[in-house]
């Protein structure tokens, strides 16, 4: 089996920033903090830290993640301006099956559906391959509604 260096390093650049991006929220301040703001800003406020500024650190973080995943799109496929119609069924799977919140979850989630995709791809074509994102999600969902990775 050939696996272009693209792809790779597309694969190499996102899971080291999965990894570091969990990392941070795990183990610094601030990162619990973004973490916190969704539950109680009132007591993320009690412990001493601004919601207002921790919001904007959290869209900051988003948005370079964003950037740095696009990039990593366009080496591996051509742009075009209906792009994100292609991504955007598969993304909401994948982010339901981890569970909200589970950065580790959605990788995990993507690379199992990304290979159960393949393998129907393979075996009955084009267009069997949406389906089965679907198929997957409504299974996880009638075992697990929080997700293969939500608390």
């Amino acid at each position: 089996m050939r696996i272009p260096y693209r792809q790779l390093v597309a694969f190499a650049v996102a899971l080291s920033l999965t990894g570091l991006l969990s990392l941070y929220l795990a183990k610094t301040f601030m990162g619990r903090a973004i973490r916190a703001v969704a539950q109680d800003e009132e007591a993320l406020r009690l412990m001493g830290a601004n919601p207002l500024r921790v919001k904007q650190l959290a869209f900051a973080i988003a948005t370079a993640v964003l950037g740095i995943a696009g990039a990593l799109l366009i080496i591996i496929a051509p742009v075009e301006p209906t792009l994100d119609r292609a991504y955007i069924g598969r993304t909401f799977c994948v982010v339901v099956m981890a569970g909200l919140g589970s950065i580790t979850g959605t990788l995990i989630a993507a690379l199992i559906l990304g290979v159960a995709e393949s393998i129907v791809l393979t075996m009955f074509g084009a267009s069997w391959a949406p389906a089965i994102s679907f198929a997957m999600l409504l299974g996880v969902l009638a075992i697990r509604p929080q997700g293969l990775f939500g608390r």
